[in-house]
């Protein structure tokens, strides 16, 4: 990789990022020297981007601080096409919607050669028979968890018994087909997750939760080893 396409990329890397991230990680992610990830973060600071921190503790960066525009490889173009139809198929009208309005942005701003790539990426996710559907409002759940806002669940379990629960919802993943909602169950005292398919109905609360060392989806993560590779 070139040391400008290097420097682009730790910035991307560190933009959004709410807890500071080491040299060595840095060093790791791009495969080189931590030497080198010093010196490649003072140059950043030098040309004015906002990256906050010292060696030995991590960095991080303002929020606010804006990457120019980018270059994207065909691979990251034929990423893009085909996370945006695997949501459009595979979540609700809502987010089908933006993945279109996302496609459409995309376009608008690629060069003329990437935008004759983009639209050639012959990479597809139908509807498919094998969805399980669900009857519970899945942007009303997003929401749930963007705003910590506590949920009453009427939940069915594989033997058809239903049980009442409220939840403080941290996150929702996809293990296809089936849709999981993750939350701290107040009733069980620890992380459940519950099948979308399986929520009789589901009542958002004006209750706020802030989340603890123990009920933190964080914690969840660690406890089990879980890494995805996006959300570090």
């Amino acid at each position: 990789m070139r040391r400008s396409d290097r420097l682009f990329q730790i910035v991307n890397y560190l933009q959004g990022r709410r807890i500071a991230v080491t040299a060595s990680d840095i060093a790791q992610e791009f495969d080189v020297s931590v030497r080198t990830v010093y010196r490649d973060i003072q140059d950043l600071i030098l040309t004015g981007v906002p990256i906050s921190g010292e060696a030995g503790v991590g960095y991080l960066m303002a929020r606010n601080h804006c990457l120019p525009p980018m270059t994207l490889e065909v691979g990251e173009l034929e990423t893009l096409m085909l996370g945006a139809a695997m949501v459009n198929s595979w979540t609700d009208a809502t987010m089908a919607k933006s993945a279109r309005s996302l496609v459409s942005k995309l376009k608008s701003v690629l060069s003329d050669k990437d935008r004759e790539i983009f639209a050639g990426t012959a990479l597809f996710a139908p509807y498919s028979t094998m969805q399980i559907p669900w009857t519970v409002d899945f942007s009303a759940m997003r929401a749930a968890i963007r705003d910590k806002r506590k949920v009453k669940l009427n939940y069915a379990d594989e033997k058809g018994d239903l049980t009442k629960r409220i939840i403080r919802p941290l996150s929702l993943s996809f293990f296809g087909p089936t849709w999981l909602l993750h939350g701290w169950c107040e009733l069980r005292k620890d992380h459940r997750n519950f099948r979308l398919d399986r929520i009789q109905d589901a009542e958002i609360l004006e209750d706020v939760f802030i989340d603890t060392p123990e009920t933190s989806l964080r914690h969840y993560l660690q406890r089990h080893g879980y890494k995805d590779g996006l959300h570090d």
